[in-house]
C-alpha cells in the first residue's frame, strides 16, 4: 500500500511539474510587427515593443503617424491577449494566438470595431 501511495505521489508530481499553466505562458520579448485597422479605415503597419517593466508585461504600439501608444493592462491568459488604450475613446482589444505564433483579433470602441495583428520577432 505504501509503495502504491509513493508511486501515485510521484506521478501526480510529474504531471503537475510538466504541465505549463496557461497564465505562465509568455510573449516573446522584442519588436513585433503587424497591422492596426481602425473602424471604417485602412490597415496601417505598426510595430510593438514587448517588454517586461518591473516584472509586468509591457506593450507599446508605434506608427510614424500615430507615435507611441502604450497598451494599458496587457494580460496573456492561455492563448488570449487582452489590453486597452485610450486615444480619446477607450479601445478594448482581445487577440487570439494563431498556430503561427502571431496574435489576431478585434478592438472595439464606441465608434465600431477594428482589428489588430501582432507577428512575433523573427530570429
Amino acid at each position: 500500500m505504501k509503495g502504491k501511495a509513493l508511486g501515485l505521489g510521484a506521478l501526480v508530481t510529474a504531471v503537475l511539474t510538466s504541465a505549463t499553466p496557461a497564465a505562465a505562458q509568455e510573449l516573446e520579448l522584442g519588436t513585433w510587427t503587424g497591422l492596426m485597422s481602425p473602424p471604417q479605415g485602412e490597415g496601417v503597419p505598426v510595430t510593438y515593443q514587448v517588454a517586461r517593466t518591473a516584472g509586468d508585461l509591457s506593450i507599446v504600439m508605434n506608427n510614424v503617424q500615430l507615435g507611441d501608444i502604450p497598451f494599458t493592462d496587457p494580460r496573456l491568459e492561455g492563448d488570449q491577449l487582452t489590453f486597452w488604450w485610450e486615444p480619446g475613446t477607450r479601445v478594448d482589444c482581445t487577440l487570439s494566438r494563431q498556430a503561427s505564433g502571431a496574435f489576431e483579433g478585434s478592438c472595439s470602441a464606441g465608434n465600431g470595431e477594428g482589428a489588430i495583428t501582432m507577428v512575433p520577432p523573427t530570429e
